[in-house]
């Protein structure tokens, strides 16, 4: 099983971590474009005096998002990178679920569900892979 597990992570973790990191980069939506971003994305209304913390999450996320991308092509940056991702991720899925009751936390829910499977995702991978850098 451990060769078939290889060769799945083989083959699925550059499509894997474009893909989830380019919907992790689209938080620069935040950082950017504040109001809208918060009011069409996150589905809560915008407050002004909160511009400077929705920006810097916005361009931190997206960051990661940009690095995840990375990740997928440089072997050797892919342990800290993933390292770093799974405890963003996990923490957002945890805020997600811990304030699923109110609404405002509706609008992250999707992105939390992708959270979560790039959780699932890492969590195997360095179950095959160990915490070397290079796979």
């Amino acid at each position: 099983m451990g060769d078939h597990m290889k060769r799945f992570f083989d083959l699925t973790f550059a499509p894997f971590f474009v893909i989830t990191g380019i919907g992790t980069a689209a938080a620069f939506f935040y950082a950017f474009w504040p109001r809208w971003a918060t009011e069409t994305a996150g589905k809560i209304p915008f407050v002004s005096d909160y511009t400077i913390l929705i920006q810097h999450w916005g361009i931190m996320v997206g960051l990661m998002g940009v690095f995840m991308i990375l990740a997928a092509f440089k072997v050797e940056w892919r342990k800290p990178i993933l390292i770093y991702s799974l405890f963003e991720k996990a923490f957002m899925v945890y805020l997600v679920v811990a304030n699923g009751s109110y609404a405002y936390a509706q609008g992250f829910k999707i992105g939390a569900a992708m959270d979560a499977t790039v959780v699932v995702y890492t969590i195997g991978y360095f179950t095959v892979f160990g915490f070397r850098a290079s796979a």
